[in-house]
């Protein structure tokens, strides 16, 4: 059942039903399947001082960065562009569920307290929250576990390696494309059509 969980996950990024959010994040991204509300709180509170704020919480989502490229996994194709109001909306909503004395953080006694009566984190549409860029996903998911030692030059290809190069790909024409140098090029190119390699009933 635990092995049927997770290919649901690695292939669809969409949170299985009857699964909770923060479960499907734990064992997606850090491969916990047991924990308790305290290792999850500590596991997302990136400078250690006891309360999750507005950075902590992006970044438990994945939405961190400016996009989220593909699926946020190193595979997937289409992007999505992380607004700062896509990130107002997330940051609001989950500070109403939690922020009980509107302080802007969340204590580790409020995350208990929504833990421990079995309540479920919301599911935002964003995939099971990929904290690391897209490069490193893969890296951290699928090249450590089959390439890292046996296989470094990826003489072996899976269906994840070949997913993950198409999009690596596509961003880097992505990027191209967004510089203005190369925009400016495009438009001026044009093509330098020999006129005596054409048949001459094509000429008038």
């Amino acid at each position: 059942m635990l092995i049927l969980f997770f290919l649901t996950t690695v292939l669809a990024q969409i949170k299985p039903d009857g699964v909770k959010w923060q479960d499907w994040h734990m064992l997606q991204e850090h491969g916990i399947e047991q924990y308790d509300a305290k290792l999850f709180f500590n596991l997302h509170d990136l400078d250690g001082n006891g309360k999750w704020d507005r950075n902590d919480i992006l970044n438990l989502y994945g939405l961190v960065h400016s996009t989220i490229i593909g699926d946020g996994s190193g595979m997937g194709s289409s992007n999505i562009k992380v607004t700062s109001d896509l990130q107002d909306d997330v940051v609001n909503k989950f500070f109403e569920i939690f922020d009980n004395n509107n302080d802007q953080t969340i204590t580790i006694d409020e995350f208990e307290s929504f833990h421990n009566q079995g309540n479920e984190l919301p599911d935002f549409g964003y995939g099971s929250g990929h904290h690391l860029n897209f490069e490193d996903e893969y890296e951290e998911h699928h090249w450590n576990e089959y390439h890292k030692d046996q296989d470094p030059d990826v003489l072996i290809k899976h269906k994840e390696d070949i997913e993950h190069e198409l999009l690596h790909h596509k961003q880097e024409m992505e990027d191209s494309h967004e510089l203005s140098n190369v925009r400016d090029y495009t438009k001026q190119f044009l093509s330098n059509i020999r006129l005596n390699n054409l048949c001459s009933k094509y000429l008038i």
